[in-house]
């Protein structure tokens, strides 16, 4: 059986957060109708269309035409796969292009703001938010990387549970990623606005379009990117802690800390 065979059909009832995904045509397509997908993940299509005014019939034909037209469908159904291939395709994926299009975008953005800056005054705070967004991504990928992700990893692969980790329980730092992801988020959508839903200015040059083009994918990417975290790898890293957890209190092993 295909990839696409085994990805259900989209239908009212579909999360926004699963819809989203997808794909960046799914993400892209829930994006431009104002769908919080990455808040709002566990809101229905139903729902988000009764709450836009939107005919849900309407976007599921939208739907259908976005998925034809994906280049880069999610390989797997990420519910059923181990932990430790959602982790890798996270970081392939994901970790891999917000690294490389904030480097793109920073060694871009200072030369538009230093030539086309007083022409285009809103190039000033799209620099500072931007700013704020890559300081605060890089440590947090690194602490996924270095602190979280390669707990969940042991988690899953040991039989026996992995003793009571310096964090106490993975819910700990979970909650403060998830903390970060709300950060990201609310940057994500102050630079929306800044730049007009990333429209570059009447005019501009090869070099401003550029950027916001890149802005523009960034976003996208990363808003998926913090669903497949905080909808997927999150809650199903936490199953996993209680349930290993539950197992080493059957054979007479201490319980990880609250």
């Amino acid at each position: 059986m295909s990839n696409e065979a085994k990805i259900s059909v989209v239908s009212p009832e579909t999360t926004l957060a699963s819809i989203a995904l997808r794909g960046d045509a799914y993400a892209a397509l829930l994006d431009r109708h104002g769908f919080d997908f990455c808040r709002g993940g566990t809101q229905t299509l139903a729902q988000s269309c009764a709450s836009h005014g939107l005919d849900v019939s309407t976007l599921l034909t939208e739907l259908e035409a976005a998925g034809q037209d994906e280049a880069r469908v999610s390989p797997a159904d990420w519910n059923q796969r181990p932990l430790g291939e959602l982790i890798a395709y996270i970081l392939d994926t994901h970790h891999a292009f917000t690294r490389s299009c904030m480097a793109r975008i920073s060694r871009l953005l200072p030369k538009v703001v230093a030539k086309h800056g007083t022409e285009h005054p809103h190039l000033a705070s799209v620099a500072a938010l931007f700013g704020q967004l890559a300081t605060d991504m890089e440590p947090h990928m690194l602490r996924e990387e270095k602190i979280l992700f390669p707990y969940i990893r042991a988690l899953e692969t040991s039989g026996t549970g992995i003793g009571t980790p310096p964090f106490g329980t993975v819910r700990n730092p979970v909650r403060m990623m998830m903390r970060e992801h709300d950060t990201a988020d609310q940057l994500l959508a102050a630079l929306h606005e800044a730049t007009n839903g990333f429209q570059p200015p009447s005019g501009a040059c090869t070099a401003t379009r550029a950027v916001h083009a890149a802005l523009a994918a960034l976003r996208i990417d990363l808003l998926r990117h913090i669903s497949l975290e905080n909808e997927l790898l999150f809650p199903r890293a936490i199953e996993l802690e209680v349930q290993k957890s539950r197992g080493a209190t059957s054979r007479g092993g201490a319980l990880p800390s609250p």
